[in-house]
């Protein structure tokens, strides 16, 4: 077993918690109060502070680019299927001829299922994204809710569609450790991102497009979101995934899904 496996990784950092901890209560003993808080608030940080870092690779592997030598992105849509957003985002992913992966949230894929249904009959992916998307409190869940929130997202895939997700993206990119071995567990790979706009607030199309490209590379996976939101325009996530592809094409880069790309043979990387 390599020393900085994702395993290995969740066993240190626990133990570096455990030793600042231990520590802590040694200072408490001798009377050293100061001391004992500083080692307290040391060993807590030691488990929140990579549980609340997007992407952190602290408790396990998270991919956050493929590894490719042509000028392809792969865009990734959080939070359907929604029954305005994805029929005009589907819609313009024909237009583009380009493919994506959608990670679904799992009572929406059950309240909407024709939708899940026709994101995989268009040629594209989908993939889990936990069933209720509690995205306030799923970063401190505990493995039986984990567990609970991945099984039932799985499945509702799996009812709607026939298909067997693999990849899982965690509600807002961040999890603890419990999140990483579940998901481990389940055989199904961490996906996180290295381009985003930032649009999970009311945004201008434009603006979200700019940021992306900033981080656009051969490679890159590019976050961006479906779904309503106060003060949101009708069909501007539509708009933003056209100004999208067409700046992406003007620089001449294709949307891709990777196991689509080279006949289910593009490795992925940021794994470490």
């Amino acid at each position: 077993m390599k020393l900085f496996s994702p395993q290995n990784r969740r066993i240190l950092t626990y133990a570096a918690s455990g030793i600042l901890g231990g520590a802590a209560a040694r200072q408490a003993a001798a009377g050293s109060f100061q001391s004992a808080h500083y080692f307290a608030m040391a060993g807590t940080a030691a488990l929140l502070l990579p549980t609340l870092i997007r992407n952190s690779r602290c408790f396990g592997s998270v991919t956050t680019d493929f590894s490719t030598s042509r000028r392809e992105v792969w865009v990734t849509i959080d939070d359907g299927p929604h029954p305005e957003n994805t029929p005009e985002i589907l819609e313009v992913l024909g237009n583009h001829g380009a493919k994506a992966t959608f990670f679904g949230i799992g009572r929406n894929i059950l309240q909407w299922p024709h939708l899940a249904r026709a994101v995989i009959s268009e040629g594209h992916q989908l993939q889990n994204h936990t069933f209720h998307h509690q995205a306030g409190t799923f970063w401190a869940a505990l493995p039986n809710r984990v567990r609970k929130e991945i099984e039932l997202c799985n499945s509702a895939i799996r009812q709607t569609t026939g298909v067997e997700s693999f990849q899982f993206r965690a509600p807002v990119g961040i999890a603890n450790p419990f999140v990483h071995a579940v998901a481990e567990q389940a055989g199904l790979q961490m996906i996180g991102w290295s381009a985003t706009g930032l649009d999970g607030i009311p945004h201008q199309p434009e603006r979200v497009v700019q940021k992306i490209l900033r981080n656009v590379r051969p490679g890159a996976i590019i976050l961006i979101h479906e779904g309503s939101l106060p003060g949101l325009r009708k069909g501007v996530r539509a708009q933003t995934l056209d100004a999208l592809l067409r700046k992406l094409s003007e620089n001449g880069y294709k949307a891709v899904v990777p196991s689509l790309a080279t006949h289910g043979a593009t490795p992925l990387l940021g794994q470490s």
